[in-house]
């Protein structure tokens, strides 16, 4: 079986609620238009107070 490549860029994509959170990130149910399939999709945010992260 062939993985599917989805597309990137925010263009491709309709976002929808929350579904889900952890420390740096929000996970959002998604339309990735171009295969007209709901997704999940993960968007990171590097500016949220509680996250610690290692350089």
């Amino acid at each position: 079986m062939e993985k599917k490549k989805y597309p990137i860029g925010p263009e491709h994509y309709t976002i929808y609620e929350v579904i889900g959170q952890g420390c740096s990130a929000l996970v959002h149910r998604a339309l990735c238009i171009p295969f007209d399939e709901v997704i999940a999709i993960k968007i990171l945010d590097f500016e949220r107070d509680n996250c610690d992260l290692v350089d």
